[in-house]
């Protein structure tokens, strides 16, 4: 087997036969699940990064906040880092970015200065559903490969394990 066409399985494989000579007891079935699921997540991120979002001006970050925002309308930065699934932190910076170009406005509350809210422009609104009938097509593309039943399997699967561990 070469390095340059070693295969997952062989790799998956190979990394038990490594962790279990140097002494560490490795549950195949759960390596290959994580591994697999890291490694896809990325790659489909990749995907998405440099046939959709590029192309649109906007990051993997930046899509998921305008996602969010279209999905459920004007919200505080703080639910929006968590329906991203993104530091509250770095909402801030990808809401900069945002503001900047165009696609959400903040407002502050009239009451309650503290309280700041983040709604999609009009040009958000369409970059979002341009960018997302985009980034449907793809995953359409990525899932092509399984019959509807096996798609619906895999999503409550892989619910299964983010609400398993939802701390």
């Amino acid at each position: 087997m070469s390095v340059n066409h070693i295969h997952a399985k062989e790799y998956e494989e190979l990394m038990v036969e490594r962790a279990e000579r140097s002494g560490v007891e490795v549950d195949l079935d759960v390596l290959a699940v994580t591994f697999n699921l890291v490694r896809a997540a990325n790659k489909l991120v990749a995907d998405l990064e440099q046939n959709v979002y590029r192309a649109r001006g906007v990051s993997y970050a930046g899509f998921r906040v305008l996602f969010a925002l279209w999905v459920v309308g004007e919200s505080e930065p703080r639910q929006l880092a968590q329906l991203a699934a993104v530091t509250r932190s770095s909402v801030s910076s990808v809401l900069n970015t945002l503001e900047d170009a165009g696609l959400v406005e903040r407002r502050r509350d009239s009451t309650d200065r503290r309280i700041v809210t983040v709604e999609l422009t009009k040009r958000g609104l369409e970059t979002v559903l341009e960018t997302f009938g985009g980034h449907h097509d793809r995953e359409r593309e990525w899932t092509s490969g399984l019959s509807p039943a096996e798609r619906r399997t895999l999503a409550d699967l892989l619910r299964r394990v983010v609400e398993h561990h939802a701390g």
